[in-house]
């Protein structure tokens, strides 16, 4: 895995605002991977101080650009600070200097999400604008969280339709038996490739045939797995976890265009 978040806290969070909208406790891990990074370079000055911090930004907000740098250390050196101080994950050794504690370098070791890479968490901006959730729990590192979220998410979207519909041979399915409904329905169902076999329909009926499957798929293997039996289903890491949650992305940009 190439460029793990722990060596800039920008990989986790490009932006201020950005930083700003992860979950506090979150905040909090990233700027301790971050000291634990600079804690052996000013080990022989004292250690870490927050004062030499702020006159050089650039160590601790290293990725970010510098309009931003001495922002992101002031927010840092603030709450999540002092959430590090009282966890003890952060001890002061003399008067304004800190050092990382051991129960600090062990609660790094547990912290799954400082292991997802850049490249990883630019991917997660990309789903479906309605993953919002699934996203922010890939961020955290909770990766079945994340693909059993997004395929209830799903599922709701096509629970939406049938309750919005006024076509009767919607009512009352659900889960499989309401994909494959929705393929068949007249008065809700568009084709979402028109282009496909203009001229050949027992082709475009073909299509139609393997998107029912597909749709009714989704849910039977893939959401009931994780919904049910997650503790049966192998672990998951970054790359794993964007290839259902892509795939959730895929079947709600088809539910966009074909209702």
């Amino acid at each position: 895995m190439t460029n793990p978040a722990w060596k800039s806290i920008a990989d986790a969070a490009p932006t201020l605002l950005d930083l700003k909208k992860l979950p506090a406790e979150h905040q909090a891990m990233l700027l301790l991977a971050r000291l634990s990074v600079i804690y052996p370079q000013t080990r022989s000055v004292g250690g870490l101080h927050k004062g030499n911090l702020k006159l050089s930004p650039s160590s601790l907000a290293i990725g970010y650009n510098a309009q931003e740098q001495a922002r992101v250390v002031e927010y840092l050196t603030e709450l999540p600070w002092a959430d590090l101080v009282s966890r003890g994950y952060l001890v002061e050794t003399s008067s304004g200097f800190y050092k990382v504690s051991d129960r600090g370098t062990a609660a790094l070791s547990s912290a799954s999400f400082l292991r997802i890479s850049r490249a990883a968490l630019e991917a997660a901006t990309l789903l479906h604008d309605d993953l919002a959730d699934s996203e922010k729990d890939f961020r955290e590192g909770k990766f079945k969280d994340a693909v059993r979220d997004a395929f209830r998410i799903y599922e709701n979207r096509l629970n939406s339709i049938r309750d919005r519909s006024t076509d009767p041979g919607l009512h009352g399915k659900s889960g499989t038996t309401l994909a494959h409904a929705f393929v068949k329905s007249p008065s809700v169902f568009k084709f979402p490739f028109p282009a496909l076999a203009p001229t050949d329909p027992k082709a475009v009926e073909a299509y139609k045939e393997s998107l029912r499957s597909l749709l009714a798929g989704a849910l039977g293997f893939v959401r009931n797995a994780y919904d049910h039996e997650p503790y049966n289903l192998p672990e998951l890491d970054e790359r794993s976890a964007l290839e259902p949650l892509f795939f959730a992305s895929y079947l709600l940009r088809l539910l966009d265009s074909s209702s």
